[in-house]
């Protein structure tokens, strides 16, 4: 079990590395009006809900260490946030497979041409990774609930 958590992990942590870079690169565009600023407030929580996982990983599940509650916290918090952008994603993602037009219209909005294999391919990307992402969290949360003791 804990092989495939370690797996489901390190997808979660590529992805959540991706996004890093992308909104290192995107800020300017994200800080200028109040709906980017929500999309990346949800994709800093998803890289900060990798990156306590991670280290819950590491430290409790592997090594026992007693840690502090303040990175079980982090975890809830941001796990929270991860499962409402899994939500969003889903739904998103769902939404635009029955409808791909509108991708492919806003994508030639910005001047970028694609072809729909490749949308196609994107949008089930994404919710692969949505499903992966989803399934990380609650069972990240069971871990947290199975190993309280670890946290003072």
């Amino acid at each position: 079990m804990t092989i495939i958590y370690r797996i489901l992990s390190i997808i979660v942590n590529m992805v959540a590395l991706l996004l890093a870079i992308s909104l290192v690169f995107s800020l300017p565009m994200l800080l200028s009006s109040a709906i980017t600023l929500l999309s990346a407030f949800m994709m800093v929580a998803v890289i900060l809900y990798a990156f306590f996982s991670n280290r819950f990983y590491q430290k409790v599940l592997l090594r026992q260490e007693i840690v502090k509650h303040k990175l079980r916290d982090w975890v809830r918090v941001n796990g929270i946030v991860t499962i409402i952008f899994t939500l969003i994603v889903f739904l998103n993602i769902l939404f635009l497979l029955k409808a791909p037009q509108i991708f492919t219209q806003s994508l030639h909005q910005y001047g970028i041409e694609m072809p729909q294999a490749k949308i196609n391919a994107f949008l089930y990307f994404m919710l692969a990774y949505g499903v992966v992402l989803f399934v990380h969290v609650l069972w990240t949360f069971a871990l947290l609930r199975k190993n309280k003791d670890h946290f003072q």
